[in-house]
């Protein structure tokens, strides 16, 4: 059985009677451009689940049904017939992707009538539109009054004069039931409790000496042991992928899941070097099998083959971080390691200027702070990233040297502000099949990629 996100507009059910039973003719026509969702569209079947997301009008989740019929009147053409057997709650794409699986899949999703997607996202989607499940986020937010336990309050997102609180996007993604953690800084910078939002961003009356009301209401749910900044910094999992952001000025900022249970949850050896106590844990969790290596060239002809030492970009197939990704490439358990989404810019991999108070000062990026210490970086969903971005690292390793347009800098080979050597090695990570890799990666980027794929003996 196969599964389906279709993308239909408002017109293709009557919607002044009841939906349930109503079935919409889809046609791929003569003319039907592949990039459209035609692939999807020779695969279906009688019986194949699907979702319908409205488009139009009011948009988001529409409803389910089952394809019932399925002809092909004439080479080229391919008509679906589709049956709306169950209403969904109206949910929209941006609340989907508070998921981190949904947000992987729906980041790959082309805007194409028909996408195929897999038995456990449908499954996932099912369950929020029918209310039997909710996606949960969370947040750090800085707040010095002394809240008490149980009590509600008013969070207000703008100042008294009326401007947005930074972090104030974040604000508005809040939704009831969401987690928080209180950071303040003072006595000492830190945590110091937990609450829940109980009420999104709404409008409160009218108040004296306040230029705008928007608020949110958030639960305390009470005070924890005290964490300072310094103490979280010795946490692997916030150490690696949460502290680099430097978020700390903002009134609200979001958190994953992971991050939240770190901040919450202490590990016992907190001074340990953060990747090395990060891959004691894995290792202790591993199922003690033995593990090969399998290594594929990202391209399929022979002679686009290169010299193992000119690989520049290392990905691991259906894997997180682990002590085997450090074994298999000989890295130092210092090597960088970070965590991508779909919000990463260039800027953030090559340098850009940032405002600190009244002046701008340049900020190294991650791979140009790598380069400079001599190290390679490991980087997880590396899939996330937009692939133009590797050009500039792509290009210096060919021999040109890029200029980055941050104070003269340039990465290149010899004589280049940040040099792009034979040993360094940007390690990706990554939930992508071979196949889709050498659809994602462009041709020409080939012969600087190796994959592995970890397999269990």
């Amino acid at each position: 059985m196969n599964y389906f996100w279709l993308n239909c507009g408002y017109n293709r059910f009557n919607h002044f009677e009841n939906l349930i039973g109503q079935v919409s003719i889809f046609d791929s026509s003569v003319h039907f451009n592949p990039s459209e969702g035609y692939a999807a569209f020779k695969r279906a079947q009688v019986g194949d689940k699907v979702i319908f997301y409205q488009v139009q009008n009011k948009i988001g989740l529409l409803g389910a049904g089952t394809v019932v019929k399925f002809e092909e009147p004439r080479r080229g053409q391919i008509k679906i017939h589709f049956k709306y057997e169950e209403n969904l709650l109206p949910l929209t794409k941006d609340y989907l992707e508070r998921n981190e699986q949904l947000k992987i899949s729906l980041f790959r999703m082309k805007e194409q009538l028909l996408n195929q997607i897999n038995k456990e996202d449908y499954e996932l989607i099912m369950g929020l539109g029918r209310g039997e499940e909710k996606i949960d986020r969370y947040f750090l937010m800085r707040e010095m009054e002394n809240f008490q336990t149980d009590e509600k309050y008013t969070i207000f997102t703008k100042t008294v004069n009326g401007i947005e609180r930074n972090g104030y996007k974040h604000y508005k993604e809040m939704q009831r039931g969401d987690k928080v953690i209180i950071y303040r800084t003072a006595p000492e910078r830190g945590i110091y409790g937990t609450a829940v939002v109980e009420e999104a961003m709404h409008k409160k009356p009218v108040m004296m000496g306040r230029t705008d009301t928007t608020a949110i209401t958030i639960k305390y749910t009470g005070d924890i042991d005290y964490r300072t900044i310094y103490d979280l910094d010795r946490e692997p999992m916030l150490r690696a992928q949460y502290f680099v952001g430097e978020n700390w000025n903002e009134s609200v900022t979001e958190l994953t899941k992971i991050q939240y249970e770190a901040m919450l949850n202490p590990t016992e050896q907190e001074e340990a070097p953060a990747i090395t106590s990060y891959a004691e844990q894995l290792a202790k969790a591993a199922p003690k099998k033995q593990v090969s290596v399998k290594t594929y060239e990202a391209g399929n002809s022979k002679k686009r083959m290169t010299n193992e030492s000119h690989k520049l970009i290392h990905l691991f197939l259906n894997t997180h971080y682990s002590p085997k990704v450090l074994d298999v490439l000989k890295l130092s358990e210092e090597t960088l390691y970070m965590v991508a989404d779909e919000c990463w810019t260039q800027g953030m991999l090559y340098g850009q200027y940032v405002k600190e108070g009244e002046e701008m000062i340049m900020k190294e990026g991650i791979i140009t702070r790598a380069l400079s210490k001599q190290q390679s970086v490991i980087i997880e969903d590396i899939d996330c990233m937009d692939v133009r971005h590797f050009k500039p690292l792509i290009h210096a390793a060919a021999g040109r040297t890029v200029q980055l347009g941050l104070n003269e800098s340039s990465i290149g080979k010899d004589g280049a502000t940040y040099s792009v050597t034979d040993d360094f090695k940007l390690i990706g990570l990554t939930s992508l099949t071979i196949d889709e890799v050498k659809e994602y990666f462009p041709k020409e980027m080939h012969p600087y990629i190796k994959v592995y794929q970890s397999t269990n003996k």
